[in-house]
């Protein structure tokens, strides 16, 4: 299965919440239901709803997908145990339980599929806790805490967050559970939340005071986001590419979504019967492109977006967007309006698009692009995860940059478990080659280091940072060489 992902940048799981994906797959919402101890699913705007677990729950709490794996994962309040299955909800299988691990109402659960762990909160206990992703060697991280409820992973800067309803709080700590700091406290009863980390944002539902608030990192600049129609929110998490906050109403029996800043509530998903944790995900249903690659540079006084697409089904055109720093999203440009972004329609061959940014852009700053697609259909799909950012410069360097880099497709592709990547720079200057997975977490740094004009090679034996093999699946190699930036897909098969 192919799935293009999230942008590189929050790296995050969550408890009572969701997390969005993005992909070349149909995008659904998963949740958990207490009151019929059912797992389900429904198209982004509610509709299809699918039984896919419907025994042996009792009171389902936290849920996340792993569409790296095709997994979803959840807590069972009521049995003590953490379960996974796949993501049609077939082959469910335990990997802590109380009688083996001790755990005894566990509530929220996040995973960092980058280091195969999974994080969770047993408010019985009063612990946070971690695993690996089968459940083997678990490890308390913090303990003595109140009630806590949900929790985040941010990989990226190797932090964690949760909210304690015991103390009103919401905390963080680094990943092994060291220097623990109160970041929000004087709240009433706090149940899911999560981060964005492109904004530098917290947001959090609050059970006793039925609010949405958001916050800076460090707990500063606290604001009301939704303060009407809630009544017992669980869980929520962001689609900060669209602008979106999604999040489950427990005490209305409702999934519901508005903008980041609280405005336009949607009812999504009505009639359930006290849902608690849900997650966005995807299925294996194929949407109308495979992307192949994505690439941004300067030239000259511009910006140029290249773009290869593996195959197309109903494809009617592209989009463009683009954000400046730290800024949120907007179009740029459309199809209906640019004869160069129309699509193929139907086509099982390669096709390349080019798009220029011609806008009087700003010196120093960072533009930041994707693309979408739309189909016939008016179905658009936002391919967020190989989004790029280019630096723009409006001095020598400009003369500097030219087409003669390269970042060639990897050899052999699929490939198991070598693989070879060559590229070529223009001048003697820093590069950087990474590996990502399909949740836009970094894998391993291949190259970091300052080369010489030319040709170069390189090799992944298809491990981690820490020397571990890695799953199979589609992975990212991006090169950051000045203005230079590219990524390819890769696709390890074992």
């Amino acid at each position: 299965m192919k799935i293009s992902t999230k942008t590189l940048v929050p790296t995050l799981a969550l408890s009572l919440g969701l997390t969005l994906v993005s992909n070349s797959f149909a995008e659904k919402i998963y949740w958990v239901d207490e009151g019929t101890d059912k797992i389900q699913r429904s198209d982004l705007d509610g509709s299809n709803v699918e039984d896919l677990v419907t025994t042996g729950l009792s009171i389902p709490y936290g849920m996340v997908v792993d569409p790296t794996n095709s997994k979803m994962y959840w807590t069972d309040a009521g049995n003590r145990k953490i379960q996974r299955a796949d993501l049609d909800g077939s082959n469910v299988e335990d990997l802590v339980t109380n009688a083996s691990n001790g755990i005894i109402f566990v509530c929220g659960l996040a995973l960092d599929i980058t280091n195969s762990k999974m994080y969770w909160v047993d408010f019985s206990t009063k612990k946070v806790q971690r695993a690996n992703l089968d459940g083997s060697s678990v490890e308390d991280l913090v303990t003595g805490l109140g009630i806590p409820y949900g929790i985040a992973i941010d990989v990226t800067n190797s932090k964690m967050y949760w909210n304690d309803t015991g103390t009103n709080k919401i905390q963080r700590a680094n990943l092994d559970g060291s220097s623990v700091e109160d970041i929000v406290t004087g709240l009433n009863d706090p149940w899911g939340m999560t981060i964005d980390l492109t904004n530098s944002k917290i947001y959090w539902v609050d059970n006793g005071t039925d609010k949405i608030q958001r916050s800076n990192l460090d707990g500063s600049s606290i604001e009301d986001l939704v303060t009407s129609g809630l009544n017992t929110p669980r869980g929520i998490t962001l689609d900060v590419a669209n602008s979106k906050m999604y999040w489950s109403d427990a005490g209305t029996d409702k999934i519901q979504r508005s903008n980041l800043d609280g405005s336009s509530v949607e009812d999504l998903v009505t009639g359930l019967n006290f849902p608690n944790g849900l997650d966005l995900g995807v299925d294996d249903s194929p949407l109308a492109i495979e992307l192949d690659s994505f690439t941004a540079r300067q030239i000259e006084n511009s910006i140029l977006l290249n773009w290869t697409t593996a195959s197309e089904k109903e494809n009617e055109g592209f989009n463009v967007y683009r954000k400046m720093g730290n800024s949120f999203y907007t179009q740029i440009a459309s199809y209906k309006g640019n004869s160069e972004l129309l699509g193929a329609l139907n086509s099982t061959v390669s096709n390349n698009y080019t798009f220029t940014d011609n806008s009087e852009l700003k010196n120093n700053e960072a533009y930041t692009y994707y693309i979408s697609d739309v189909e016939t259909n008016g179905f658009e799909t936002k391919h967020v995860a190989q989004a790029q950012t280019v630096k723009f410069t409006l001095n020598e360097e400009i003369a500097q940059t030219k087409l003669d880099y390269v970042l060639a497709q990897n050899f052999p592709n699929p490939f198991n478990p070598n693989t070879q990547i060559n590229f070529q720079i223009a001048k003697t200057q820093d590069v950087k080659l990474e590996v990502y997975n399909l949740k836009g977490e970094l894998v391993k740094e291949l190259v970091n280091e300052n080369l010489s004009k030319g040709s170069h090679s390189t090799n992944w034996d298809g491990t981690d940072s820490f020397g571990n093999q890695v799953s199979s699946g589609t992975y990212f190699y991006k090169i950051s060489a000045g203005t230079f930036t590219q990524t390819n897909k890769m696709i390890l098969l074992k």
